[in-house]
């Protein structure tokens, strides 16, 4: 790994664009909202689902600006309210290397190994978006990540940006067809749904189906019902939706917590009822006489919450 976003990752930009050792401000301020959405879109698709992520960690910011050409400089904030949770930064280094890997992609030129990285089309396709409007990004002008020597003023190439052809791009983006299965009155069946909105309008479309007595989703509750309280959290608490047979259960293996119902909603509320349990209880005891894990657990649960609402 030869970028780190965490120290500071420089861009050289040179061409007509970068000859006055300055950029335009619309090209800018492109580049950085380009080389945002990219990070942001590799935390949402490569960080572990059991673990609570607050994008806010994945935030960048321009932390330098150099002569040499225009050579601009990103990196992670540094701003202490931003790097929230117990893993913010395990998980900035992991964004931060497969930032590096597509960038190491991006200096071949070969964009086709993005399918060894990204086999399967629901994650490839977005990172295949973002990839090619970032790299795309610098035009004509001839763009690299580099290091740069503060006290020499010295710049060594790392990686060349070259540029990313449509025709590559549309190989690499499968459409993501509506599927229409025939059911039985009798049948069951549940849905992935891809949530987007424009115009102020929101749409809906399935991505995946599932029918039968088994399957399992994604469950991401940002706010935690009880009979008296409501549990504001940070960000979402990721955890496994599945139904065995005639029970629903619901399902965070980071907190250790599970919920069982013969209905969704009766799932819904014994997990907010073990929620509440395990939130009061670790913290009306003292953390010397808990275990290492139950521990680690009050801590991520003391986290999460925001605050409490009667």
């Amino acid at each position: 790994m030869k970028i780190d976003l965490n120290t500071g990752a420089f861009i050289e930009i040179g061409g007509e664009l970068g000859k006055y050792n300055s950029l335009p401000i619309d090209v800018l301020v492109k580049i950085a909202q380009d080389l945002q959405e990219l990070i942001l879109t590799l935390a949402k698709i490569d960080l572990p689902s059991s673990e609570p992520i607050d994008l806010n960690n994945f935030k960048i910011e321009l932390t330098g600006f150099t002569k040499g050409s225009a050579v601009p400089k990103f990196a992670f904030t540094p701003r202490a309210e931003n790097k929230t949770g117990i893993y913010w930064q395990i998980h900035r280094n992991s964004v931060n290397e497969k930032f590096d890997k597509l960038v190491e992609i991006s200096n071949t030129g070969n964009y086709g190994k993005i399918a060894e990285i990204y086999p399967e089309p629901a994650k490839r396709n977005p990172i295949v978006e973002n990839l090619y409007s970032f790299v795309n990004g610098f035009g004509n002008a001839p763009a690299m990540f580099v290091e740069y020597d503060e006290v020499n003023e010295k710049i060594t190439p790392i990686y060349k940006i070259h540029r990313f052809k449509s025709a590559v791009k549309k190989e690499l983006v499968t459409e993501i067809k509506e599927v229409v299965e025939s059911l039985a009155e009798t049948d069951e069946a549940v849905g992935k749904i891809r949530i987007s909105k424009r115009d102020g309008k929101t749409y809906r479309k399935i991505i995946d189906t599932y029918s039968g007595k088994r399957f399992s989703l994604d469950y991401a509750p940002e706010v935690i019902v009880t009979k008296s309280k409501k549990y504001i959290l940070k960000y979402p608490l990721r955890c496994l939706f599945a139904k065995e047979d005639d029970y629903f259960i619901i399902q965070s293996e980071m907190l250790g917590i599970i919920g069982t119902g013969l209905s969704e909603v009766e799932a819904e509320i014994s997990f907010a009822e073990e929620f509440e349990y395990m939130y009061h209880r670790l913290n009306s005891l003292n953390s010397k006489s808990l275990t290492n894990h139950n521990q680690l657990i009050k801590n991520i649960i003391s986290q999460i919450v925001e605050k409490i609402e009667e």
